[in-house]
């Protein structure tokens, strides 16, 4: 019978197997991770929409300014 790996270093198929695992542990944690932004994410919608709308009333006020100091 032949020794798996010779000298203590794996090879060949003990790296493949290394290899999927660690696949395996990677697209668990992406999907961990995509189905909680998108579980708790959800709130930062209604936060990037109160500030685009402040960010409209800023640059209305700014434009009214600029035509008052015009005239």
């Amino acid at each position: 019978m032949v020794p798996a790996f010779v000298g203590g270093l794996p090879g060949g198929m003990e790296l493949a197997v290394l290899f999927l695992i660690l696949v395996v542990f990677a697209v668990v944690g992406f999907v961990v991770v995509s189905l909680g932004r998108m579980a708790f994410g959800r709130g930062d919608d209604r936060r990037v929409e109160e500030l685009e709308r402040r960010v409209e009333e800023l640059e209305a006020e700014l434009a009214e300014e600029r035509r008052d100091d015009d005239e």
